[in-house]
């Protein structure tokens, strides 16, 4: 079965992976910050690859945050606990 696009405001949770009431405290920030708003067209339901998209961006992790396919920048030192100790 495909997934839907279109999610109620609990499928919407549930694909995130948090409870209803978590992401209703949420949502007027995310929606402060550019969060997809409900679409009338269809329900009032979010557009699940534009909110996927908004995590994305807030994350760091979409093509214009310049982050996804960089690579991780150099250790500045050799980590503590790769240092061979001394006899």
């Amino acid at each position: 079965m495909k997934a839907s696009l279109f999610l109620t405001e609990g499928e919407l949770a549930a694909r995130m992976g948090i409870d209803l009431d978590m992401l209703k405290t949420a949502l007027p920030s995310l929606s402060q910050s550019g969060f997809p708003q409900p679409d009338p067209l269809f329900a009032n339901r979010r557009y699940w690859p534009a909110c996927e998209a908004f995590l994305d961006r807030r994350y760091g992790l979409s093509p214009q945050s310049g982050q996804g396919n960089v690579a991780l920048p150099s250790l500045d030192e050799e980590e503590p606990w790769k240092r061979k100790r001394s006899a």
